[in-house]
């Protein structure tokens, strides 16, 4: 039992060493205080990151080092977690900071400034409401894929993004892996000289660009579609739009031909 727990402890610390305490060049430090900033204004309120900052000042210039320490026990493990980016982003990882931010906005004396920010955390959820009030998109795009008839001998190429609500048996996921992209490359290559029908989705084609995450575009996945990873193989390939909803065009299904 003891030797597992030191085994258990040594393997945190190995991996602390290895990802934790790696690439902490100025490009990574800008991408780690850009994440924490968009988990806090996305996740509570965009008062919040100005209720810190305030906090912080008022402590330093009244030298209350038992708050600072509390502050950055709770800032410091967040801002590491933010060198970790994928989707699902701001509940899970805004959890990381809920308790100690309930904790600081509850050492608000002034009123006013309590409820305000309290108001502005419930404004920032509206939109998130609504959009979730809507019909799932994984069910939008489950519904777009029924309209082709998708058969055992065909092939479906989707995002990463999507295979946890719609797993194919026949279906390739491209996900940013160099092996497996190339893999997924082959596989398509020879459904087509094989004569099988091969599609794929719009989200498989833009990835890791333009990708549903819930009900809304992951914020850090808008960017340029043209740097798309399967965009150089499809560059001589003729696709066919065959499944479409012109409220969602991020959804469509192509064949290829």
């Amino acid at each position: 039992m003891f030797a597992t727990i030191i085994r258990i402890f040594v393997t945190t610390i190995e991996y602390g060493k290895a990802n934790l305490l790696a690439n902490w060049s100025i490009v990574d430090i800008l991408r780690m205080t850009r994440n924490v900033f968009l988990i806090l204004i996305n996740g509570y309120s965009p008062i919040i990151p100005l209720v810190m900052i305030a906090f912080i000042f008022y402590w330093v210039k009244n030298k209350k080092w038992p708050e600072m320490i509390f502050l950055f026990s709770i800032l410091i493990p967040f801002f590491l977690t933010a060198k970790f980016w994928y989707g699902g982003l701001y509940g899970r990882y805004s959890s990381f900071i809920g308790y100690g931010l309930a904790l600081l906005v509850g050492l608000i004396l002034n009123k006013k400034v309590y409820w305000l920010i309290i108001i502005s955390i419930f404004v920032v959820f509206i939109p998130t409401l609504i959009a979730y009030q809507q019909i799932p998109y994984p069910q939008i795009q489950k519904q777009l894929i029924e309209q082709i008839k998708l058969s055992k001998n065909d092939v479906i190429v989707l995002s990463d993004y999507q295979r946890p609500q719609l797993t194919y048996t026949n279906g390739l996921y491209i996900n940013g892996d160099q092996n497996e992209q190339k893999n997924i490359e082959n596989k398509i290559h020879k459904a087509l000289q094989d004569k099988q029908r091969v599609f794929i989705s719009e989200q498989a084609i833009t990835f890791p660009y333009f990708q549903y995450d819930g009900q809304q575009i992951h914020i850090i996945s808008k960017g340029d579609k043209n740097k798309a990873v399967i965009k150089k193989f499809l560059k001589n390939k003729k696709l066919i739009l065959v499944s479409e909803n012109k409220a969602f065009p991020f959804l469509n299904i192509y064949q290829f031909f």
